[in-house]
C-alpha cells in the first residue's frame, strides 16, 4: 500500500488534510475489493481519464471522430506526444495543494525549474 497526504476543498473554500492508502499492485487491488470491485473502481477512474482526453481534444476543436480516435488510443504510460515539460507541469498542477501547504517543497519545486 501506498500512503500520501490529500487536501480536499469545498465549493465554499474550507480546506481539510488527510491520509490516503492506495493499492500498489493490481494484487493488493483484488484483496481488498474483490476482482468485481477492482475492475468496477478500475473502470470508474479509466471513465473519468478518457473524458478528459475527450474534453481536451473538444477544447482544441478536434471533430467528434478525432476525439473518439484519441479515446481509443489511449494508453497509461504509453509514448506521448507531450514534452516532459508538460507532463512535468501537470503532475506538478496535481499535487499544487501539496505545494501550498509544503513551502520547502514548493522552494525545492521552483529551484528545479
Amino acid at each position: 500500500m501506498r500512503e500520501s497526504n490529500e487536501v480536499v476543498k469545498s465549493s465554499k473554500g474550507d480546506q481539510w488534510e488527510f491520509s490516503m492508502s492506495l493499492p500498489t499492485t493490481l494484487e493488493e487491488a483484488i484483496e481488498l475489493y474483490t476482482k468485481e470491485g477492482a475492475l468496477f473502481l478500475l473502470n470508474s477512474g479509466l471513465k473519468v481519464k478518457k473524458q478528459g482526453i475527450a474534453r481536451d481534444g473538444f477544447r482544441q476543436g478536434k471533430s467528434r471522430e478525432e476525439v473518439e480516435k484519441l479515446v481509443e488510443d489511449y494508453r497509461p504510460g504509453g509514448g506521448s506526444s507531450r514534452s516532459k515539460k508538460d507532463r512535468a507541469l501537470d503532475l506538478i498542477m496535481d499535487k499544487a495543494n501539496d505545494l501550498s501547504l509544503n513551502p520547502e517543497l514548493k522552494r525545492e519545486v521552483q529551484d528545479f525549474f
